[in-house]
């Protein structure tokens, strides 16, 4: 066989082997296919970084040659490198590809595209579905005091809600304001699934009016966020704290002492701690009652007491109430309380008249006697 028809030779089995193998190879490529997407997060937010992780498995019977592995789309930002290198995918065998993205997009469902090509066969392109949802949680305040009173504990409840598609994790719930104390500082929360809620209660300690913000921080994938919402404190008298009243005032004196008798009423809505009740600094406390000490009021309740002075130069008495709310918090009430007035000496003037009049009655008992006898005795 010469050299021309040597060569014919092999140019023949080029073409009669050529096609067979090139179909083998692109049979043995359309095994390959996409077994399962993960996306972290699961559903992005806007400018949220996150991963897209493609699974693939060969189910063919023979190895696979992959030449390049990218991810590509007009609008979502990849940004890792095409997988460039050469690799082989065994028969059965499965492997795993990730991509690195950023979602500077608005909201909307976009299909960012894997593709894979192989080196002896054509090529895979599998559209993976990315959501991008702009809806943070939301906060809202459950229950609050109308009025907030200086130095007293009250209780905020706070509501925190998912309306996204997917949870959110790492969330921790803090209040900030100036002149607050807040027990506790902060409350941890963790995960929030989509379509629920979580409830925390603060106590909240005003020292002065100011703003109320409440903060919360949570994590989508690795991308943090974080919400606030404020309301304003205002510093007055509570609505519902106890409100002691005195009724049933009578006042009786027994030589320079004074005696003041009554009730005590608590017409609030929260228990008075440490009821006592004393009189005020234009008066002289004496035994037995200088002070009297009441104890515990509850709602709607009342107790009898009694308080003893000496009082000059006055014709009234500040009679004072002190009691103490659950956190230990001091108040007072004042009640203003009419007396008869007494001077000094004014004792021993109003006593003469009476004995003169006794001197008086006696003489005439005896005066009348003497003249009844005599005119009998005639």
């Amino acid at each position: 066989m010469n050299r021309a028809e040597l060569l014919l030779f092999f140019i023949a089995v080029m073409v009669v082997f050529l096609p067979v193998s090139a179909v083998e190879q692109q049979t043995a490529a359309a095994q390959v296919m996409v077994t399962n997407v993960t996306l972290d997060p699961q559903v992005f937010m806007v400018d949220d970084t996150g991963t897209v992780t493609v699974e693939v498995i060969n189910n063919g019977a023979q190895s696979v040659a992959i030449s390049r592995v990218t991810m590509y789309d007009e609008k979502i930002r990849i940004e890792s490198r095409a997988y460039d290198t050469t690799m082989y995918l065994g028969a059965g065998n499965r492997m795993t590809f990730t991509f690195t993205v950023t979602t500077t997009v608005p909201d909307g469902i976009y299909y960012p595209v894997f593709s894979m090509d192989f080196r002896d066969a054509g090529y895979l392109r599998y559209p993976v579905k990315l959501q991008v949802q702009d809806k943070p949680l939301k906060v809202s305040i459950l229950s609050k005091p109308d009025v907030f009173t200086s130095g007293k504990k009250e209780q905020v409840e706070v509501l925190i809600g998912n309306p996204r598609d997917n949870g959110v994790s790492g969330v921790i719930v803090y209040p900030m304001g100036e002149g607050i104390e807040a027990s506790p500082s902060s409350i941890f929360i963790g995960m929030i699934a989509p379509d629920q809620s979580q409830k925390v209660t603060f106590s909240i300690t005003p020292h002065q009016t100011t703003i109320l913000e409440i903060h919360v921080d949570y994590m989508n994938g690795i991308n943090p966020h974080a919400e606030v919402i404020q309301f304003p404190i205002g510093i007055g008298k509570s609505k519902t704290r106890a409100d002691p009243i005195l009724s049933n005032i009578q006042v009786e004196k027994s030589g320079k002492t004074y005696s003041i008798t009554g009730d005590v009423n608590n017409a609030g809505l929260e228990v008075a701690n440490a009821v006592v009740i004393s009189t005020g600094d234009s008066v002289v406390p004496v035994d037995p009652y200088r002070k009297y000490v009441v104890g515990t009021l509850q709602p709607d309740d009342f107790s009898a007491f009694e308080v003893t002075f000496t009082a000059e130069g006055t014709d009234k008495v500040p009679v004072e109430v002190s009691y103490k709310d659950n956190d230990g918090n001091l108040y007072t009430t004042m009640t203003i309380i009419d007396i008869p007035v007494t001077k000094p000496g004014a004792q021993e003037t109003e006593g003469m008249p009476l004995m003169m009049i006794a001197v008086i009655l006696v003489c005439a008992a005896v005066i009348g006697g003497i003249v009844w006898f005599s005119w009998r005795k005639r």
